[in-house]
């Protein structure tokens, strides 16, 4: 018998938290160069084409210097592109190449979940599916 919500929270934390890490950690798997912030980056340029830096770190909840510095990175290698300044303000754009590598990482981390959930039947999945769902639409 469980010792009630504080213990359940804690046991929620921990699987957040090994949840995190072995993200993190299977990033560098799918995509040879490609680090999670990388991905994490690039998902939100294709998804809100046009944002600038600072808006996708805002997007990102990082730092706006690390992700100065990371977005620069994924400009110098080809896979988002400045567009035209308006003022101080320089839209993001995901290339062709970014488009490709996001693709071959979401295919290989679909994968990588596909295993992961192999033994489950598809009502858990389903379960799970829902909960994700309603833990990442809470509001703050």
């Amino acid at each position: 018998m469980r010792n009630g919500r504080g213990d359940d929270i804690e046991r929620v934390h921990h699987g957040l938290s090994l949840f995190s890490r072995r993200v993190r950690g299977e990033a560098r798997e799918v995509h040879p160069g490609m680090t999670y912030v990388d991905y994490s980056l690039l998902t939100i340029v294709r998804d809100r084409p046009g944002l600038s830096g600072a808006e996708v770190a805002e997007a990102a909840c990082i730092d706006k210097s690390t992700a100065s510095r990371q977005l620069a990175g994924l400009v110098e290698r080809g896979m988002i592109e400045r567009g035209e300044a308006a003022g101080r303000r320089r839209p993001l754009h995901i290339t062709g190449d970014g488009s490709r590598a996001l693709a071959t990482a979401d295919a290989a981390q679909r994968s990588q979940i596909g295993d992961r959930l192999r033994d489950w039947t598809p009502q858990e999945i389903e379960a799970f599916a829902d909960l994700l769902e309603r833990y990442n639409g809470s509001s703050e």
